[in-house]
């Protein structure tokens, strides 16, 4: 045994951790050559890359966590936490991911003095550069080191109080995550990003499944798993439930959640329109239609393809281990139980995968806000490229670290992933109405994002009260409801209290991006040389035959693996139509 892992299984993980710094060593000097390299790869990706590295992006050390631990809390329908993002991601695809390609910009924070004028312009653009680039993304990169801490001290066994090197085993496993983080990031920029992300995608998906079907085996299959699940004591109905069983509309309960989220949160959602991270890969493509076709690889990945390895492993641990006190270690310990040597390494190698293409993302998108839209805009004006990447570095150093001293503070992963999403609830409709809407100013973005923090806090404060401590709609996602109730009626009322963006701007806007819609109409009567993208019926059949087929394939899939073939075979035969219909529509 090497520090608790076998030594041949340790020997996976150090030979991957090489080969992913010999790709970082190999790309430094492309990524130096100037901040376009650095942050956007040259903008010359293909769609296959940008959609695979949005994937792996999004496939982190704590999703696998997350997802068990939210099927032994509550059920398999949990995951619409995050399944509801699929509606808004095929959105993005036919309305949003073109525009962000023709913007042309490095950061989407960038987008906003593109888009609107004046000091209001600037101090949004620095708001949200240190909002989403620090504040945010620490957090981000606090809850993905914590995930992955956990995954090592529970696979090694490494209790409370165990040392390592002289320090605690906590401290040196978050250590050690932090110096894989800076490594290879710093080096290389994006390139090292994508490049590696492929390597990690293919990696992390081969061990999850892997994981998957010896669980599955060594349990006798999926039949005997629910039936060892109700015989420990749990809800084997509801927990293998999709989708929750329609129930009163008047109260807080699964269905009312589920209805919440796929007809509210996903609108009210700060990434409604691809932004942050991901339009990051879309600034990166070759053209729009590359940025296109890899957003709709990415939502098919992200929504059908990746969650049910996860799901099996989460119900077989429920099955092997009963309860435990972390419902989150299910993933873990499953690993512990099952793999043997070699294997064991593979597939711990593919959560240093998974772990490593989320904070490399994070850490790479997070210092292209602190120098485009901070020092290169504000701070540290006129310096030359060579500089600028040079502070980029920095700023990675600086966000790993402040993210690793904060993932000492992070105890419960899915309540933070509640947490963003209820600071920045509503927000989301002042995105989408800034690309089509001309009317729409800095300071509607100004009100949305502060109405949605302060409302998020009053919440808090009253849930710590005792006479409202417990209280249905104070909790995620109902309080996200109340929150859009009072951010869309502000932002829109300062919209018509504030005086309307400069009609250059405006028209400058327009001819570089292009929108579609009545709502620029004015706009293109003031300039007829200018003419809209087409759009109309067609791109609303586009996203309804999306969406059928991406939500077909993932209940489909969903009901094969849990043992009900005839159901899945149905659903995904309708994806496949729906899918047929969306390419024919696309020519």
């Amino acid at each position: 045994m090497i520090a608790g892992v076998p030594a041949l299984d340790a020997a996976v993980v150090i030979l991957y951790l090489l080969v992913v710094f010999g790709i970082g060593a190999a790309l430094a000097r492309r990524a130096s050559r100037g901040t376009d390299d650095f942050f956007v790869a040259g903008r010359s990706l293909p769609w296959w890359v940008i959609g695979t590295s949005m994937v792996a992006t999004t496939f982190a050390a704590d999703t696998p966590l997350v997802v068990s631990g939210l099927v032994a809390r509550g059920g398999i329908w949990q995951n619409w936490i995050w399944w509801y993002y699929g509606i808004g991601a095929i959105v993005a695809v036919f309305l949003f991911a073109p525009l962000w390609r023709r913007a042309g910009v490095t950061t989407d924070a960038e987008l906003v003095e593109l888009r609107y004028d004046g000091r209001p312009a600037a101090g949004l653009r620095c708001f949200r550069a240190a909002w989403f680039g620090v504040c945010q993304n620490v957090l981000v990169i606090a809850w993905v080191m914590r995930a992955m801490a956990k995954i090592i001290l529970t696979v090694t066994g490494w209790g409370e109080g165990a040392a390592v090197l002289g320090m605690s085993a906590e401290v040196a496993v978050v250590l050690a995550l932090f110096v894989v983080a800076v490594g290879y990031t710093a080096l290389s920029g994006l390139w090292g990003v994508v490049v590696t992300d492929l390597l990690q995608f293919a990696l992390a998906m081969f061990g999850s499944i892997w994981l998957a079907v010896a669980a599955l085996r060594r349990l006798g299959g999926i039949g005997a798993v629910a039936g060892t699940i109700a015989a420990r004591g749990f809800d084997a109905a509801a927990i293998l439930r999709i989708v929750p069983t329609p129930a009163s509309l008047a109260a807080a309960n699964p269905f009312t959640e589920f209805l919440l989220l796929v007809f509210v949160v996903w609108w009210a959602s700060y990434s409604v329109d691809g932004g942050g991270y991901l339009s990051q890969r879309l600034f990166a493509a070759k053209n729009e239609r590359h940025a296109t076709l890899g957003f709709l690889w990415y939502a098919v990945a992200h929504i059908c393809l990746r969650p049910w390895p996860w799901i099996l492993v989460g119900l077989c641990g429920m099955a092997m281990l009963g309860t435990v006190e972390d419902p989150e270690t299910y993933y873990p310990l499953m690993m512990r139980r099952i793999l043997p040597a070699g294997v064991f390494g593979i597939v711990l190698a593919s959560f240093v995968a998974a772990f490593m293409s989320t904070i490399d993302t994070q850490l790479n998108w997070g210092s292209s806000l602190v120098v485009n839209d901070l020092l290169r805009r504000f701070l540290w004006k006129g310096r030359s490229e060579r500089e600028y990447v040079g502070a980029a570095r920095i700023a990675v150093l600086v966000l790993a670290l402040l993210g690793a001293l904060a993932s000492f503070a992070v105890t419960d992963i899915s309540a933070a992933w509640k947490l963003i999403l209820s600071v920045t609830a509503g927000v989301g409709s002042v995105y989408i109405a800034r690309w089509y809407w001309w009317r729409v100013n800095a300071w509607s973005e100004i009100t949305a994002m502060a109405a949605a923090i302060l409302t998020t806090g009053v919440f808090a404060l009253l849930g710590r009260s005792e006479a409202m401590a417990g209280r249905a709609f104070l909790e995620f996602p109902f309080s996200t409801a109340l929150t859009v109730c009072v951010s869309v009626p502000a932002w829109v009322a300062v919209t018509f209290l504030t005086r309307p963006v400069d009609r250059r701007r405006l028209e400058a806007f327009v001819e570089r991006v292009r929108p579609g819609g009545p709502g620029w109409r004015r706009v293109y009567t003031a300039r007829p040389d200018l003419v809209p993208r087409p759009g109309g019926r067609r791109t609303t059949l586009r996203i309804a035959l999306g969406l059928v087929a991406l939500y077909s394939s993932l209940i489909g899939i969903g009901r094969i693996v849990l043992g009900s073939p005839k159901p899945g075979i149905a659903l995904v035969l309708l994806a496949l139509i729906a899918a047929a219909g969306l390419w024919r529509a696309s020519r």
